[in-house]
């Protein structure tokens, strides 16, 4: 009998776990087992997800699929896999310059609505979301826009380091995230100048596929994604973009048709079998490790919300306990992600 085909993640920090739980259930319906760097031999695919891994590879003669999202390094992909079989590189945009021995597949990322589209349609009226860690991007029109409706109470901001402008905020969960997003009528990006039409952020497929409007610089949305509208400034004029709830209903069966198809037709690019989902049990195990995600960031908050009436050096010592327990868990999380 054929052994399975084995595929491995590799990640600069593996802090990606949206795209991490896609991509593992993207190659796991597509007959692969996920393995983690202990390994005993080499797997038949490497998946490249962020970051740059240096010179460790060199003598891996398997298949290797680079997913250029982040668009941060410009990296020489022969040289670090000189001895691969095979090398692709997935990005929205075509290099200027593609090395030889690398085939460029135009896509993005995998996108398995059904890991993220759970519970009743539901929707409250309410104010539009920012969902996203503040971006230390100067004087960028976008973001100051976004800070003034913030502080006129027109915006709900979640994310963390927002206190640099005054605005008190925390990070949350992935399930804490998308919940907001389903009971959401729209939500703003904001993107890195340099990403803006080269590639995606997470909330562009996250979103929409909740039925959630997103409201993103002009310019962002060179392929026609469903459920985003690009504007010239983000403004109060911009806050009522959705008309009723059947135009989020709308939204959320667009998106769902384009993500489906976009990740079947990745598939087929990539030579995988033709892509049908993954299985009830693979999904229940990405869920579990996402519901173990959200555990530790709630954990982690209400631990600092009360380590700041707590001073006393009996105290202190008990929260720098908590603390090592919770990078534990962190360890945990990661090492899931890396593994399955």
């Amino acid at each position: 009998m054929t052994p399975p085909l084995r595929f491995r993640i590799l990640s600069i920090d593996f802090q990606d776990l949206d795209v991490i739980w896609n991509v593992r259930l993207f190659y796991l319906a597509a007959g692969y087992s996920l393995i983690g760097d202990g390994a005993d031999s080499e797997p038949d695919l490497l998946v490249v997800l962020r970051g740059d891994p240096g010179l460790r590879h060199q003598d891996y003669r398997g298949i290797v699929h680079v997913y250029d999202y982040v668009k941060e390094l410009q990296v020489e992909w022969p040289c670090r896999f000189p001895n691969a079989r095979e090398i692709r590189l997935i990005s929205l945009i075509r290099p200027a310059t593609l090395p030889e021995g690398v085939q460029w597949v135009q896509g993005y990322l995998p996108v398995v609505p059904e890991f993220w589209q759970q519970g009743a349609f539901r929707k409250q009226l309410g104010r539009p979301l920012h969902i996203a860690n503040f971006k230390p991007m100067g004087d960028d029109p976008y973001q100051q826009d976004l800070a003034h409706l913030a502080r006129r109470d027109l915006v709900r901001v979640h994310g963390r380091h927002w206190d640099r402008l005054d605005l008190r905020t925390h990070g949350l969960s992935y399930l804490e995230a998308n919940r907001l997003l389903a009971s959401a009528l729209c939500c703003y990006g904001l993107m890195y100048p340099y990403q803006r039409g080269n590639t995606l952020s997470g909330r562009m497929w996250q979103a929409p596929l909740h039925g959630c409007l997103v409201i993103s610089e002009q310019g962002t949305n060179p392929f026609g994604l469903p459920g985003i509208l690009e504007v010239e400034h983000f403004g109060p004029d911009t806050l009522l973009s959705v008309g009723s709830i059947r135009d989020c209903w709308r939204i959320r069966l667009e998106a769902s048709r384009y993500w489906e198809d976009a990740t079947a037709q990745l598939a087929h690019q990539l030579g995988l079998p033709a892509y049908r989902g993954p299985s009830a049990a693979q999904l229940a195990t990405c869920r579990r490790d996402r519901f173990g995600q959200h555990l530790w960031v709630v954990s982690g908050r209400r631990l600092t919300r009360t380590a700041r009436w707590l001073t006393p050096p009996p105290v202190r010592c008990w929260w720098r306990r908590q603390q090592r327990t919770l990078q534990g868990i962190g360890r945990v999380l990661r090492r899931a992600a890396k593994t399955g």
